[in-house]
């Protein structure tokens, strides 16, 4: 019988540590979206389209799109005018992708896509693209849970540290991600992530760049490459991501969006 009270006191204070440290760490997360602009102020630009450069920089080879949001319903729409790292380089033509909020479709000079494989890519690619794009926004929402782990210190800074994960239902994948949260900002100079939807099971180092546009902090630059779950980059080959020429307001709806 003791045993068994013991087992059930140690069970019990397992779950309350465990709910107060995902308080403390929401409660931080909340800080952290509210320093971006909150996403109200996200949803208060309605729309936005820039032009977006993936590079692998050691291949110097690149994905260059023009990159069109809803931010109600997350619509997302690119046309590519290069193509040589995922957005199908093996086929030829103008190439769009399109997530109506529900499905995607994707066509190569205006045919529709039908091969599972390079219909999954355009499919993934709209839900990575507005997830960069929106992410420092996203943190909080439904099915999203988190986690305080002991802080880090990175070139003499001190960061919070949250771990980031996804419920049942939520995402295209179950993927983690470590946050590395600047006590005086509060905004996310760095994570750890993993990108199970293209295969990527190890962790990446996404490092991040800031431009407040529209009245809302905005990661224009990104670069990533393979890490440990310490942080320590473990292979210097990395992967450069821009943003330019940002315009909110554009008046699209889910006709419009698709206009070039």
């Amino acid at each position: 019988m003791r045993t068994q009270i013991i087992r059930i006191v140690s069970v019990v204070l397992i779950f309350i540590t465990t709910f107060l440290q995902a308080q403390d760490a929401r409660k931080l997360i909340a800080k952290v979206v509210e320093a971006n602009g909150g996403i109200n102020g996200l949803h208060k630009l309605k729309d936005v389209s820039f032009d977006y450069t993936f590079k692998v920089v050691n291949n110097n080879i690149v994905d260059v799109s023009k990159e069109r949001y809803i931010f109600e319903g997350e619509v997302s729409y690119a046309q590519y005018t290069k193509r040589q790292v995922y957005a199908l380089p093996q086929l030829e033509g103008i190439h769009t992708q399109f997530f109506n909020g529900a499905n995607t479709v994707s066509k190569i000079n205006g045919k529709i896509i039908t091969d599972k494989q390079p219909a999954y890519i355009g499919h993934a690619l709209r839900k990575t693209n507005y997830y960069w794009f929106a992410m420092m926004f996203k943190l909080l929402d439904p099915g999203v849970n988190h986690k305080s782990l002991p802080s880090r210190k990175v070139n003499g800074i001190t960061y919070n540290i949250v771990e980031m994960t996804f419920g049942e239902n939520v995402g295209e994948t179950d993927d983690k991600y470590i946050l590395y949260i600047n006590p005086e900002t509060y905004l996310i100079d760095q994570f750890l992530y993993t990108a199970k939807g293209f295969g990527v099971t190890t962790p990446s180092l996404m490092k991040v760049q800031y431009e407040k546009i529209g009245g809302v902090y905005l990661s224009t630059y990104r670069k990533y490459a393979p890490a440990d779950w310490d942080g320590n980059v473990i292979k210097n080959n990395w992967t450069e991501q821009f943003i330019k020429n940002v315009k909110f307001n554009n008046g699209f709806d889910l006709e419009n969006i698709q206009s070039m």
